[in-house]
């Protein structure tokens, strides 16, 4: 019964923003517009908390968009069923409305305007271009290429990711070439991740940042943590979370550079004030141990319950540790047991043989007290 609670209270953040993400998209599924469906990747194509739903949304604008075509196809390839086509459907369809395009007869000049005289010298029988889809479908094309370079990659389909991205990147587009250069280290196409990073890191802090992590792992490039360290530094100037983060853990961990506890309090404390959860569970840890600056257990335990607020076990760990040991706020073996049952449940193995020694000292009243005060917690972080 308690694993059961604990699991449901793990489940619950997530589970609040799925139930608004799902109404979002029913509310858009029975419209029958496809414009809506386009908006609404385009405002989300970067937000990963709502990949299952992008992919879900994604799905049904191209099997709309197909339904669209499937109608026209029956319809003569004429160019003013082309402009019909492309007037109503060439935001989100484009692909379609080129295909559409590509099957009108290319026109060619009548047998009278060919003839010429017997003595005249021939001339080449003229070609004229085959109509295209107006100059607005094709930057609609191009614009949701760019958007479904950036949308694939946020739902992680990286082999589709992959095609999608590398015209815009060879166009010059320096957050496709980032994405490539991340696409290609999954896929451990490592020269091809080098090369990408290094023409991202020309006008991008998030392509700075990914070649100091090729440096730092070795991938393509010889391993080398001073470069890494270099390049982990221009992003992190430019205000870059992960790379603010990176920096404070080479600054703390003495990678690349002499071990410097004050920098990376600051580096991570930039980190953690963007909302990078590993961060805050590393600050955490310093201010708990004094490194990098005074010891202070009440701001140690405000940084781990902004992790724990965003499920890092590390950090829900951390919490049922204080609340065992009465360090930092009152001894409480009730919470303690909720936030390392919330722990374990998100993979904290550690979180186990302290559960198994708290378990006889608690009952299920206690339990449910706790968390309610435990979600009262999690709430006010909100």
């Amino acid at each position: 019964m308690i694993a059961q609670q604990a699991q449901a209270l793990s489940n619950w953040g997530a589970s609040e923003n799925n139930q608004i993400y799902d109404r979002e998209i029913a509310a858009l599924f029975e419209q029958p517009r496809i414009d809506p469906l386009s908006h609404y990747l385009e405002q989300h194509n970067n937000d990963e908390s709502r990949a299952r739903h992008l992919r879900r949304v994604l799905e049904e604008r191209e099997r709309r968009c197909e339904n669209i075509a499937g109608e026209y196809a029956a319809q003569a390839k004429t160019a003013a069923n082309l402009s019909r086509f492309s007037r109503g459907y060439d935001y989100s369809c484009p692909a379609q409305v080129q295909r559409f395009a590509e099957q009108i007869e290319r026109p060619t000049p009548s047998s009278a305007a060919v003839l010429v005289s017997t003595t005249a010298t021939p001339q080449p029988r003229a070609h004229l271009p085959a109509p295209t889809a107006s100059p607005t479908a094709s930057t609609q094309l191009e614009r949701q290429q760019v958007n479904n370079c950036y949308l694939l990659f946020t739902i992680k389909n990286y082999r589709q990711a992959q095609d999608a991205c590398r015209a815009p990147a060879e166009a010059g587009d320096a957050k496709a070439q980032y994405k490539m250069a991340v696409i290609a280290n999954a896929l451990k196409q490592y020269p091809e991740a080098l090369k990408w990073a290094r023409l991202a890191a020309k006008n991008t802090a998030e392509g700075r940042y990914q070649l100091g992590l090729l440096y730092y792992r070795g991938h393509g490039v010889e391993q080398n943590h001073a470069e890494a360290l270099k390049w982990y530094e221009q992003a992190a100037t430019q205000g870059l979370a992960s790379a603010q983060y990176q920096s404070g853990r080479m600054y703390a961990q003495g990678q690349g550079t002499a071990a410097n506890p004050r920098k990376a309090r600051s580096r991570l404390s930039q980190a953690a004030n963007q909302g990078h959860r590993e961060a805050q569970t590393r600050l955490g840890h310093m201010y708990l141990a004094g490194d990098g600056g005074t010891a202070d257990v009440t701001s140690a335990r405000q940084w781990f319950l902004k992790a724990a607020r965003q499920g890092a076990a590390e950090a829900q760990y951390q919490l049922g540790q204080m609340y065992a040991r009465g360090q930092g706020v009152p001894q409480n073996n009730a919470e303690a047991y909720v936030w390392l049952s919330l722990a374990e449940q998100s993979g904290e193995a550690q979180a186990a043989p302290l559960l198994e020694r708290l378990r006889p000292e608690i009952d299920e009243a206690q339990i449910a007290q706790a968390q309610q005060n435990v979600r009262k917690t999690l709430e006010s972080q909100r």
